[in-house]
């Protein structure tokens, strides 16, 4: 087999496990990704009627739920996407005005390959004062793999540096939110992380008016699905489901801590959907965990980095403390 068949590109490749390690695909628990595998109950509460295409009325009422939920920038519009990698792929496009990015790194690999894709000068920064030499600053903010969360105050600050501000908000929890007071931001959010509806295929930019509308030109009419929308509302106005999310998350994730803490792992950073370490072998702990039927994630660019999401189950916590003693 190819070497590059079995390089990771992404966490949540399943196939990519059984072709390393074997096994069954429902035997295998999928830790790669910071997903919440406890998911919004979503069929509890949405009978929705899937011959009708979504409606304008619904589609706006997608985006005010949205904006409020994610306490988007004052002064900005938001659209609803097809996942956050739909707006991702379409940036460069919008933008294309831009001379130069720069991305601050290491983090989601995908904003570097669409920029650079396009032609756009890009560059990976490590330092935030790195990125103001750019027409365009991206910021994972929380950052994906490291948990890195960058301060209100420092954007703010950066904003004022660059012609465009993006921000990808994937992993910000509801009450860490605050409402951004510059004009030239681009926030982008994700359904699939917190409610754990990756595959529904829900997400949200927000952004100035002449922006947002160059997205929806692209898009057309039905951006999203009828059902997706459907989704989006509720999840997003069941405050009650959220605020009791965000405690138990927080709590898993102190778990998932102290059970680590018995390895001689650095922690690089954390997040309570995701806890990266480093360690003395991503490979041996990739293989040590996949020997529990357990897929985590590794990085092409680190030997030692490890992405653990959270257990949510009484089985996956008991696999997870197997692996972890073995």
């Amino acid at each position: 087999m190819d070497n590059e068949d079995l390089k990771m590109q992404h966490g949540g490749d399943i196939e990519l496990a059984i072709k390393k390690y074997g096994g069954a695909k429902e035997n295998w628990i999928d830790l790669s990704t910071g997903i919440n595998g406890a998911s919004y109950p979503w069929q509890q509460n949405i009978k929705v009627e899937l011959r009708n295409l979504p409606s304008n009325k619904l589609l706006v009422n997608l985006e005010q739920a949205a904006s409020t939920a994610y306490k988007v920038a004052e002064n900005t519009e938001t659209a609803a996407v097809s996942g956050a990698q739909q707006i991702i792929n379409l940036l460069p496009i919008c933008l294309k005005s831009c001379n130069s990015v720069a991305i601050l790194g290491p983090t989601y690999n995908e904003y570097e390959k669409a920029f650079k894709n396009s032609g756009i000068k890009t560059q990976t920064v490590s330092e935030v004062s790195e990125l103001s030499s750019s027409d365009i600053a991206i910021i994972v903010n929380p950052n994906n793999p490291t948990g890195k969360v960058i301060a209100d105050e420092t954007l703010s600050e950066l904003s004022k540096k660059v012609r465009i501000l993006i921000i990808d908000e994937s992993f910000k929890m509801f009450s860490t939110r605050r409402t951004q007071k510059f004009n030239n931001i681009i926030q982008i959010n994700s359904l699939g992380k917190f409610f754990g509806l990756a595959g529904v295929r829900l997400g949200f930019v927000s952004g100035p008016s002449d922006f947002i509308k160059t997205v929806k030109a692209i898009l057309g009419p039905w951006p999203v699905s009828t059902l997706a929308a459907e989704i989006g509302i509720v999840a997003l106005n069941d405050k009650v489901w959220i605020s009791e999310m965000e405690k138990i998350l927080v709590t898993e994730s102190n778990t998932l801590h102290e059970a680590c803490s018995s390895k001689n792992w650095e922690l690089i950073g954390k997040t309570s959907l995701f806890h990266t370490y480093a360690t003395s072998s991503c490979l041996e702990v990739e293989k040590q965990f996949a020997a529990h039927g357990i897929w985590i994630r590794t990085f092409d660019y680190s030997q030692t980095w490890v992405r653990l999401g959270i257990p949510t189950s009484e089985n996956e916590w008991t696999r997870v403390k197997l692996a972890l003693n073995q």
